[in-house]
């Protein structure tokens, strides 16, 4: 395998990562070029998906809303006999459309072209937010590639896993990846960034960490340390390492002084040095920054 610290600022970046594990090796400058041409002629979502979003109450949780797309792409595909890279390209291309979309509708925000011509990450913060100047989309650009990188390939957990286990039934590959993403909605698995939000917004403030931290400790599980624990990284996930530098850094480029942030770190500084959560090798995981 390659270390993830070393893919993260590769050049083309996660359109190159994806190449990577489609392919297996990371492309040359004009196998990125055609890679990049191929996807762009992907990222238009097609009307009935965007007619099924649109269907939604603008309340809705952008999940429900995320299940019900890809079953619309299902039923756009079920008669196509597509090969499974083909599948796999269509699926990654129309994704940035698709959650872009969803959080516009629900921020009844018009929805915004696609364009065939814009890197992938690029092309999501484009139809996120609409143009940006160049400062602040550089910085979105960096922070979300490295996100990206660092979510796109990662062991056996269970959303990867439900996939699998529908595939093995030979459903179709959008079929499938309803199933997991209704996996990846769980609180213990996707939902858990969510989870640590909601957590750090009710803790308060950084002094109010030692007494959430007592809760935890005594509370018989009422209270979670969401954000900390994984079934492979008994010590510290090198990708919260990575995620606390880039949320630093963005915070630090927008000039912006963020108090969960602050909750945030309290909470880590606080925690590794209670032999509580060190003897039961609890360290901050992926979700927690």
């Amino acid at each position: 395998g390659i270390d993830i610290e070393n893919l993260i600022g590769t050049p083309n970046s996660f359109s190159s990562i994806v190449y990577l594990l489609l392919k297996g090796t990371l492309p040359s400058e004009t196998e990125h070029e055609e890679f990049a041409r191929i996807l762009g002629a992907e990222y238009d979502v097609p009307e009935q998906v965007m007619n099924v979003i649109r269907s939604f109450p603008r309340d809705s949780h952008p999940m429900a809303i995320l299940i019900a797309s890809f079953s619309a792409l299902a039923a756009n595909y079920h008669a196509s006999r597509i090969d499974p890279l083909t599948g796999a390209i269509i699926a990654i291309a129309k994704v940035p459309g698709i959650v872009a979309s969803i959080y516009r509708h629900t921020a009844n925000l018009d929805f915004i072209q696609a364009d065939a011509n814009l890197e992938y990450t690029h092309h999501f913060i484009r139809m996120m937010f609409g143009d940006m100047d160049d400062a602040h989309r550089d910085i979105m650009h960096k922070a979300l590639d490295a996100i990206f990188i660092m979510h796109a390939d990662h062991e056996q957990n269970a959303s990867t896993s439900t996939v699998r286990m529908s595939g093995s039934s030979g459903a179709g590959l959008f079929a499938c990846l309803c199933a997991g993403v209704a996996t990846l909605w769980g609180p213990a698995h996707g939902g858990a960034n969510e989870a640590v939000i909601k957590m750090l917004a009710e803790i308060g403030s950084p002094e109010n960490v030692s007494s959430f931290i007592d809760k935890v400790k005594n509370n018989k599980g009422k209270n979670r340390l969401m954000g900390f624990g994984h079934r492979v990284y008994k010590s510290y996930d090198p990708r919260a390492r990575v995620l606390r530098t880039i949320c630093k850094d963005v915070l630090d480029s927008l000039g912006r002084d963020e108090n969960l942030l602050a909750v945030a770190e309290e909470l880590e500084s606080q925690a590794l040095r209670d032999e509580y959560f060190i003897e039961r090798k609890l360290y901050p995981n992926v979700d927690f920054y």
